[in-house]
């Protein structure tokens, strides 16, 4: 039962299967209300009740026993039931705090029912249709960006009457808006003069990511004739230079630091990102099938929903997979923790404590390892296509965009090199390719500076140098 670290507790041979410990198993009815399993060692186990308190801790009570000398006395359903009764007694309703549903909301959180055709009626139809178009996780977060920000400013609004004006003050009003944090509400507004450059990029992103949604609300209202002409399309309009490049990545020193101050579960995907660049819940996802050694290749199935994609995998990457691969048939997962247990999302606090332990910046997370990954190979000559593929990208667009800054020395080198000589009498300057020989032993004794191959930052275009070197350095033709 390690494998399976949250059992299936309306499963009697489950049950009855389960070994002593001092906890509870718990299944979750709803976040703050939980239904366990104590198991005894004399094979005794009874049902409990877990509720969250608002300040933040847990009271529980047992309910009943469920089994002894491994017959079945009451079954989870008749837990349940004792549960909910206890849940509404005086004592709890005083202390308990709020439940929420499980999982994320996979609807409106209104309905439209008005008969002139609103804006809340094409976001509906919008996610009819993104239900069937968009994969699982992409479609929650409209459901959420669409509840939080659009429902309760602009889903009134009949959608022949959307016009600049309603435009311009929805802008205002999500600017204005913190972020949202898992289920609380902000209450609080931000002034847009008052917002850190950081912050205000980080407001845009998300403004533009409801243009986006609305944009494709109207225009499937156009299409099913809700709409006469196209005004209100033509309001909507994306706020520029949200875009900045991803600047937080790791040399090869601090790679191997990192992986020194992990445990032995966490080095094993830490190790793994750093070889293929892909994220942590696709590792995490992947089985033994998904490594071949013949194709040199690990098998990447529908990120984010996009398609799959095959990651080519240098020499001494094969040799971690099949280590990694050897002892476990094709289904079973690749990576799992040495209790046996899957990885979850726990994964997040075990990388920021070895990131703590090796001094990292605090703003480098588990995605880090991807930009590193992705910043490493262009800056030791690999090619934006080749990036692009290895990462997944349908293009080089994304690739360009982030990392391209990295690319500034190879151009250099790449202008130099391919440049005709157009004055014979020009000098022309020492390469600042790393691969460079020197032959001119009297320039033995110039300090040289070469790109820093185990480092993954980009080299400056512009020198500072001065001193009495200066002068030799200097080409005649300009005294």
């Amino acid at each position: 039962m390690n494998a399976n670290w949250r059992p299936d507790l309306s499963d009697q041979d489950v049950v009855l299967s389960l070994s002593a410990r001092k906890s509870p198993y718990f299944n979750i009815l709803s976040y703050c209300r939980h239904v366990g399993l104590e198991v005894k060692r004399d094979r005794v186990g009874y049902w409990v009740a877990r509720v969250r308190r608002r300040d933040g801790g847990y009271s529980q009570r047992r309910l009943c026993q469920a089994f002894r000398a491994r017959r079945l006395t009451a079954d989870f359903h008749e837990a349940v039931k004792l549960a909910e009764i206890w849940f509404s007694t005086r004592e709890v309703v005083a202390v308990a705090a709020e439940p929420y549903q499980v999982g994320s909301k996979r609807d409106l959180s209104i309905c439209p029912i008005c008969r002139e055709y609103t804006v809340g009626h094409a976001l509906k139809e919008y996610l009819e249709w993104k239900v069937l178009a968009a994969s699982r996780s992409h479609f929650e977060t409209l459901v959420s960006l669409i509840n939080y920000h659009l429902v309760p400013r602009v889903s009134h609004i009949p959608i022949a009457e959307f016009d600049g004006n309603a435009f311009h003050k929805l802008a205002v009003d999500v600017l204005e808006t913190p972020p949202k944090r898992s289920k609380n509400v902000a209450t609080s507004r931000l002034n847009i003069r008052s917002m850190s450059q950081d912050q205000l990029r980080k407001r845009k992103k998300t403004f533009n990511a409801l243009v986006s949604i609305l944009r494709g609300a109207f225009e499937l209202a156009w299409e099913r004739r809700h709409l006469e002409n196209d005004h209100p399309m033509r309001c909507l309009r994306r706020l520029p230079n949200v875009d900045r490049p991803r600047i937080i990545f790791l040399d090869r020193a601090e790679c191997h630091l990192l992986l020194e101050k992990c445990n032995i579960d966490l080095r094993q995907l830490v190790t793994a990102a750093l070889y293929t660049g892909c994220r942590a819940n696709e590792l995490i996802a992947m089985s033994a099938k998904d490594f071949s050694e013949h194709t040199r290749s690990l098998f990447v199935a529908s990120p984010k929903g996009r398609k799959t994609r095959h990651v080519l995998l240098p020499s001494e990457a094969i040799e971690f997979f099949r280590g990694l691969t050897k002892d476990k048939t094709g289904s079973d997962r690749m990576f799992r923790k040495s209790n046996g247990r899957i990885w979850g999302g726990e994964y997040r606090s075990y990388f920021q404590h070895a990131r703590t332990l090796a001094g990292l910046p605090r703003n480098l997370t588990f995605h880090g390892l991807r930009h590193t990954y992705a910043s490493q190979l262009l800056q030791d000559g690999a090619s934006l296509m080749t990036v692009a593929d290895q990462l997944g990208h349908a293009n080089t667009q994304t690739v360009s965009s982030t990392y391209g800054h990295l690319t500034s020395f190879r151009k250099a080198d790449e202008i130099e090199r391919c440049f005709s000589t157009l004055l014979q009498t020009t000098e022309r300057p020492i390469s600042t390719s790393k691969n460079t020989v020197i032959d001119d032993p009297a320039s033995q004794s110039l300090p040289v500076f070469r790109h820093r191959s185990d480092s993954s930052w980009p080299r400056s275009n512009h020198s500072s140098y001065s001193g009495p070197l200066l002068g030799a350095l200097r080409p005649e033709t300009l005294d």
